[in-house]
């Protein structure tokens, strides 16, 4: 039986238009019959084997690789188009008798993160679009072709764009002209401020790669054409019906009876003690709340049934004795039978109006999250076994050997009924928002007050001791007002989903290479990838992956060897003289 995904729908945003569309020089009745046409074509590619042994081809099933892709703007796999796309760009620039010439780009750049593109969606590294601006304004004209190899979230092709769009322009402190020429500020010979000619408004094509379905499928959000509006009446929808039915998990009752919301629930592990043997529930021993709602935390405290002195991982001179897990037993989704943490919830936090409080879990809230527990649609959920990798399995001694146990069950009984409903890549793509927020690995820390909410550690799968559930109603709202800033009505990007190195560019056909590369050992980009990649099942092949990483035997000197072959490509893509 096939399983559903998420992207399991044929609809897109772009579907909607009623218009005729040209793409490629082949005009269609309407959106649609275009991406059925490309889909049929891509279909029929992914059957040549030969296709398949591209360097980075991701791995995934043909039924799922297309249900990602939107061809042939953008494909989870190699993009067969990416040439004709270039081609095509280059016929239709204006002619120039000019010959090129630019300056080394000089001055610092600095753009802060408070964008609401920027912060739409979350990923490991991003540069903000409005830096990369600065750069394509300087060496490029409009129309020219930007090429970035390791495109990550797509923010070259957002620059790209915006070079276009005179507010934003304006915006880096530039002046713009009638005409479309942007001047900047600066210093001559006798000292005096002057506003020199230096760029043209106008936006510019850009072709995009990265070896990541998560990250291209960003990028694709990112550069893809959006109708706002019909988009926004589907999200309602979409919402209203999901609410109407699950909103009774995430709701608790007050002191006086009323109703509350819950914002989020705190977990924490449970230990056994040394000493005397019995459970320990770390939150409560490990913190101390004080009045003013600032805790206290000691990673060493005294068992409050024997009194003796522990701790998690107690150093040698602490004189406390280490905690032992407590594993409980219980039938897994995977249809095995596995040993996990035992994890209880302790506190909630939630809403009556305006204001916030915040309770111990009482009997009514147990009830709720394990009735919640028959609404997971199991044929959604991700039931991966976690790789090998230098970060995908430090959490196999607490049972978290599979996707599905990042999530606590309640959250993943709300995700599975978004993604039953869900009809749009646009709306995939709140939900992908969303879910690095609705994890385990979302750490609570009181001791530090009002931001005792402190996300996952970054660049790791580490799970803490004390987790955060997030309602994910409330977050699917909450990045829903994201989205829908940073999503437009504009296009000018091709994306392909494979190894820089296998990139099928042709030779001195790109105006300007904007590359932010992988450095080294930073970064597990496959291995973090790689729970958001399992809801839609492509996932990176990390062959090509261009890190260092003991458990892929990838050293400085592979590290090295990959970026020479990325840079390679790159040099050959360029026009000479660029």
């Amino acid at each position: 039986m096939k399983q559903d995904t998420l992207f399991s729908s044929d609809s897109t945003p772009q579907s909607q238009t009623a218009d005729p569309v040209t793409c490629l020089g082949k005009t269609f009745t309407n959106d649609q019959e275009r991406r059925e046409y490309f889909l049929a074509l891509l279909a029929e590619k992914l059957k040549d084997s030969e296709f398949r042994k591209i360097e980075g081809f991701p791995i995934g099933n043909d039924d799922d690789i297309l249900n990602l892709s939107d061809p042939p703007y953008y494909t989870a796999c190699p993009n067969p188009w990416i040439g004709d796309f270039i081609a095509e760009w280059e016929a239709q620039k204006p002619a120039c008798d000019e010959e090129y010439h630019r300056e080394p780009f000089a001055a610092d750049v600095s753009e802060g993160k408070n964008d609401p593109i920027y912060n739409a969606h979350s990923y490991h590294t991003k540069v903000p679009h409005k830096a990369i601006m600065r750069y394509i304004l300087h060496y490029t004209n409009p129309g020219d072709i930007v090429f970035d190899g390791f495109c990550g979230t797509g923010m070259t092709g957002v620059a790209a764009q915006m070079c276009g769009d005179k507010e934003a322009v304006a915006s880096l402190g530039y002046q713009v002209k009638i005409d479309g020429t942007i001047l900047q500020q600066e210093i001559d010979e006798n000292g005096e401020i002057i506003w020199k000619a230096f760029s043209k408004l106008g936006p510019r094509k850009a072709a995009l790669n990265d070896l990541s379905p998560a990250a291209t499928f960003i990028a694709y959000n990112y550069n893809a054409p959006v109708e706002i509006q019909s988009f926004e009446q589907e999200v309602q929808l979409l919402l209203q019906e999901v609410e109407k039915q699950f909103e009774w998990m995430y709701v608790t009752k007050h002191t006086d009876g009323q109703i509350g919301k819950v914002n989020y629930t705190v977990w924490s592990e449970v230990y056994s003690c040394p000493g005397c043997s019995n459970e320990i529930i770390y939150y409560k021993e490990a913190f101390s709340e004080r009045s003013d709602g600032i805790a206290t935390y000691s990673d060493i405290f005294k068992c409050s049934h024997c009194n003796i002195l522990v701790a998690k991982k107690p150093s040698k001179n602490s004189g406390a004795s280490a905690l032992t897990r407590v594993l409980i037993t219980e039938h897994d989704a995977s249809s095995s039978v596995i040993k996990k943490q035992k994890r209880v919830p302790v506190k909630i936090n939630y809403s009556i109006g305006t204001t916030r409080y915040e309770k111990f879990v009482d009997t009514d809230d147990l009830k709720k999250i394990e009735e919640s527990e028959k609404f997971i649609l199991k044929s959604i959920l991700p039931i991966f076994r976690m790789p090998e990798g230098d970060e995908c399995r430090r959490n196999d001694d607490e049972g978290i050997t599979h996707v599905h146990h990042f999530y606590t069950n309640r959250t993943l009984a709300i995700i599975t009924q978004i993604i039953k409903r869900c009809n749009s890549k646009h709306i995939d793509f709140i939900i992908g928002s969303m879910l690095p927020k609705l994890t385990i690995m979302n750490r609570y820390m009181p001791q530090h007050g009002s931001r005792a909410l402190v996300g996952p550690m970054a660049n790791t799968l580490y799970v803490p001791p004390v987790s955060v559930e997030n309602n994910p109603l409330e977050q699917f709202k909450f990045q829903f007002k994201k989205v829908i800033q940073a999503l437009n009505n504009k296009s000018g990007s091709v994306i392909t989903n494979q190894g820089i190195q296998s990139a099928k560019i042709k030779p001195e056909s790109i105006d300007y290479i904007f590359i932010d590369p992988p450095f080294g050992a930073n970064i597990m980009y496959s291995e973090l990838n790689y729970i958001r990649e399992s809801w839609f099942r492509v996932f990176t092949n990390n062959k090509p992956e261009a890190i260092e990483n003991k458990t892929q035997k990838k050293d400085g000197d592979t590290y090295r060897s990959l970026m020479c072959e990325s840079f390679k490509l790159a040099y050959t893509s360029l026009k000479p003289g660029r």
